[in-house]
């Protein structure tokens, strides 16, 4: 099986099975090649917004404090290798070729039916065991209870925020979310919880908390370390606060995971993750953010002034259909210059049209392909006006992308040479 190979095999069953939130097939499909989840310690972090860049930041210290750890996100940028990392860099392609066949054999060998996240869950838990991580850093994909991260027994947990997504999965009130996130805790272990949760997912959290007999810690806002966290925007530094709680949660659960000041400075101050009020370029200034639901587009609005000077930008925006598109574009009508509509998600993405409509009051366009969507910003001449790409992860993607074949670049992970000059 090549790469390539692999992750045809990886989408397909995406298409045939989607989301089944259920553990036991992961269990299983874990057990059929040895139970690698078991062989190193491992902290799961939960959330509505921000788990991606707490858990890129706690990544980041640890490795600064010397621990070869293991990371494990979703959903990727451009390419699937971005959503394990070990150390400092992505898994190789030959080894997802191999894992992955080494994964479907055992499954198809044991009659488990596995779905993309599951099949790639299992593959991020075998690479850690192979290589003997230090820890692994498991960002869950979707709710907590029934997540396939939630196999493992992490030494400590995180919920981040709680916030309206997935409601389809998860429930329709904050309550009812914040329940299945709180799935992540363990009894007698520590649940790092968020600053600033709104106070019905608070009440629940803290009564799952009570149930399951987890020792609740609440992140603090006002350590100084946050100081030095590289990303910006107010949200990163709530999430710079759990970070740094469960970095030191999780040393105390487990030794070898300690961490000094300086480790944790330095793991903040250099920590990388892309998308995410990130300036890809400077004339003119491009900025992109994978805000996708209400709760992100506050925060990004919040935090655009200080990136943008308060100029208002072009924005670039699309959105899946089963996002609140509508109130996203009311949120960002007032705060943009014009807006071109695009599509992202194929039959998941709400058309380009719709979503033009929907911005009331501003010159608003449609281009259905996003790729070119974006060159015509940029080839419009007005270099002083920037461009803002929002709304969806995979338009963030898809404009990485073509910026990455532009300037020649590997991976969304190393720097721009456009910024690096």
């Amino acid at each position: 099986m090549t790469y390539e190979d692999a992750i045809a095999y990886l989408y397909a069953l995406e298409v045939s099975l989607g989301w089944d939130l259920k553990l036991e097939r992961v269990r299983a499909a874990l057990a059929a090649v040895g139970s690698p989840e078991k062989r190193y310690p491992s902290v799961l972090i939960a959330g509505t917004n921000g788990k991606g860049a707490t858990a890129a930041m706690v990544h980041s210290v640890l490795r600064e404090a010397g621990v070869v750890a293991g990371l494990y996100t979703s959903p990727h940028l451009v390419h699937f290798t971005e959503r394990i990392r070990i150390g400092g860099a992505e898994i190789a392609r030959e080894r997802v070729a191999e894992g992955v066949e080494r994964v479907r054999r055992a499954a198809e060998g044991a009659g488990i039916p596995l779905t993309f996240f599951e099949m790639a869950t299992v593959l991020a838990f075998l690479a850690f065991a192979e290589d003997e991580v230090g820890a692994a850093v498991l960002e869950v994909g979707l709710g907590g209870r029934l997540d396939a991260t939630n196999v493992a027994d992490p030494v400590a947990s995180a919920v981040v925020s709680i916030g309206y997504d997935h409601e389809a999965f998860l429930g329709d009130t904050l309550d009812a979310i914040a329940r299945e996130k709180a799935g992540v805790m363990r009894p007698g272990r520590a649940v790092v919880l968020g600053p600033d949760l709104p106070a019905e997912a608070r009440r629940a959290l803290v009564d799952e908390a009570g149930r399951v007999a987890a020792r609740r810690v609440e992140a603090d806002v006002e350590r100084p370390e946050i100081a030095a966290v590289a990303l910006r925007g107010e949200h990163m530094r709530r999430n710079a606060a759990v970070a740094i709680a469960l970095v030191e949660e999780a040393g105390a659960a487990e030794p070898r995971l300690r961490v000094d000041e300086r480790a944790l400075r330095a793991g903040l101050a250099r920590v990388r993750w892309p998308g995410r009020l990130d300036v890809v370029q400077g004339s003119p200034r491009v900025v992109l953010d994978g805000a996708h639901n209400r709760e992100g587009v506050a925060a990004l609005l919040a935090a655009l002034p200080a990136v943008l000077g308060g100029r208002r930008p072009h924005l670039l925006f699309a959105a899946l259909a089963d996002k609140p598109w509508r109130d996203m574009a009311a949120q960002l009508a007032p705060h943009v210059a014009s807006v071109i509509a695009t599509s992202v998600g194929g039959a998941r993405g709400v058309p380009a049209r719709d979503l033009a409509a929907a911005f009331a009051g501003v010159p608003a366009s449609a281009e259905p392909e996003p790729r070119r969507a974006f060159a015509r910003l940029v080839a419009s001449g007005d270099r002083a006006t920037p461009i803002l790409v929002a709304g969806s992860l995979f338009l963030v993607g898809a404009v990485y992308e073509a910026l990455l074949e532009r300037l020649g670049v590997a991976s969304v992970f190393d720097r721009l040479p456009e910024l690096a000059a």
